[in-house]
This record gives structure tokens, C-alpha cells and sequence, in this order.
């Protein structure tokens, strides 16, 4: 990593830029992903994070998902078949109402999830179900030549050089497919090969970035998300990206 940054403890809380998207449903999609991590590791059960939300989650889920479900989710090839797996309706039926609560609060008139969100909680479900080597750290920008904050989103981790120091671990074509994907399942599928090539080179995923990253793209195609273009997910993934290429 690069001398701009310095890393936060891990028991440090996610930070507010972190879970913009995913909101109250944070601990909902931390456990369900501990969830399966404890499936692929087929060891005791894993301890669960403080707080009374968390551990009820994660009961929730150990009851509902099995070994076979989260194989099944892993294997998909298409959104539309995500959302037919029991392990994505598991997590559905916390998110749910979760959203719908959140909604209400914020209108009088339109309590209802659009097609939009629920596709983006397909492409959390599919694309997490990837990710097998977690990083809980949290980043930001200490000193050097850019005091704009950095994280450990997925453009973080795919801007950093690779052992030979000249090239990043996802190369710039590569990676300037995936922000120019313009089609939801193409976006998705993209996303969703380039952490499996991130793992099997042996980087950690920060679950709740990559989540809260999905829903942040989602939110862009549905339009009126941003009112600037660095708003954008896909702006802010390239000035990350190429800054971690550069240092």
C-alpha cells in the first residue's frame, strides 16, 4: 500500500461514506456474508459482532441458509437466476422491510421498492457470494501529495501494484471496461469476475464497500443520483484507482 495511507483498526466502525447506500441494512449484510464464510470454512461458528441487531441477523440466517444453498448462489450466471436461489430470499426477507421502514420515513405517499433496488440486492447477493477473503480495515488519506480520502473500495484494491511494482493487479483496460459498463448485467458480471481475480491473487474484499459500492452504482442508472460527476460511483472508482496506480 502506498504512504498516502494509513490504516484503521479493524474494530473501528464502518464509516458513514461506507454504508450511504446500504443504510440500516448494514449489519443485515454483514452477517449474511459471515454467514457464509462459516459454510466455506466448514469450522465452529464464527463470532458474531457485537450488538444485539448483528447476532439476531446472524441466528436468522444460520437457520435459513445451507452449505448447498450458498453453492448454489455462488454458481449463478445471471441475476434472474440470483433471484430464485433460497439464499438470496433469505437475505431478501431481512432487507425487505428494513427498506420499506426506511422509505416511509422519508415519504408520505410512495412506500414501494422500485425494480431498480431490487435488482441492485441481486447483484450485492451474487457478487458477494464471491468473496471468500474479507478485509474489515478501513483506510483514508494521512499525508503525501493528495489529502482526498481514499478506501478500500474495489478500485483500491484493483489500483495497487502487483509484487513486480510496474503493474496493477487489474490492468487499466480491464478495469476501464467494467466503469463503462453501462447495462446492469454486464456490470454485474464484470464486477463479479474481477473479485474472484482479486481473490485468487490473494487480496481481502471489504464486504460492506463492495455492497454499499453496488447499490451506489445502481442508484446512478436509475438517474438523478448525483449532482456532480464526481458523484458518480464509476468517477470516483477511476480518481482511486489511478491515484493508487500513480503513487
Amino acid at each position: 500500500m502506498t504512504d498516502t495511507i494509513e490504516k484503521v483498526a479493524s474494530t473501528n466502525p464502518p464509516t458513514k461514506q461506507a454504508t450511504r447506500y446500504l443504510g440500516n441494512c448494514t449489519s443485515i449484510v454483514m452477517a449474511w456474508h459471515q454467514r457464509l464464510l462459516e459454510i466455506k470454512n466448514k469450522a465452529q461458528q464464527l463470532q458474531g459482532e457485537d450488538g444485539e441487531a448483528h447476532s439476531a441477523y446472524l441466528q436468522f440466517f444460520r437457520t435459513t441458509i445451507s452449505a448447498s444453498d450458498a453453492a448454489k448462489l455462488k454458481r449463478c450466471q445471471h441475476m434472474d437466476d440470483v433471484a430464485m436461489q433460497p439464499a438470496f430470499i433469505a437475505l431478501w426477507q431481512q432487507v425487505e422491510p428494513t427498506l420499506i421502514k426506511s422509505i416511509a420515513n422519508h415519504s408520505a405517499y410512495n412506500h414501494k421498492i422500485s425494480d431498480n433496488t431490487f435488482a441492485a440486492w441481486l447483484a450485492v447477493a451474487w457478487v458477494l457470494s464471491q468473496v471468500r477473503t474479507v478485509d474489515d480495515h478501513y483506510l483514508v488519506a494521512s499525508a503525501g501529495k493528495s489529502k482526498r480520502q481514499l478506501n478500500n473500495t474495489l478500485a483500491c484494491v484493483a489500483g495497487q501494484r502487483q509484487d513486480d511494482g510496474d503493474r496493477p493487479l487489474i490492468t487499466p483496460l480491464r478495469f476501464e471496461k467494467l466503469i463503462s459498463a453501462r447495462d446492469p448485467n454486464n456490470f454485474v458480471s464484470l464486477l463479479a469476475r474481477m473479485v474472484a481475480q482479486l481473490q485468487q491473487q490473494g487480496q481481502a474484499i471489504n464486504v460492506v464497500w463492495l455492497a454499499n459500492d453496488i447499490l451506489h452504482w445502481f442508484a446512478d442508472y436509475q438517474g438523478s443520483n448525483y449532482r456532480t460527476p464526481k458523484d458518480k460511483l464509476t468517477v470516483q472508482w477511476s480518481l482511486t484507482y489511478y491515484q493508487m496506480y500513480s503513487d
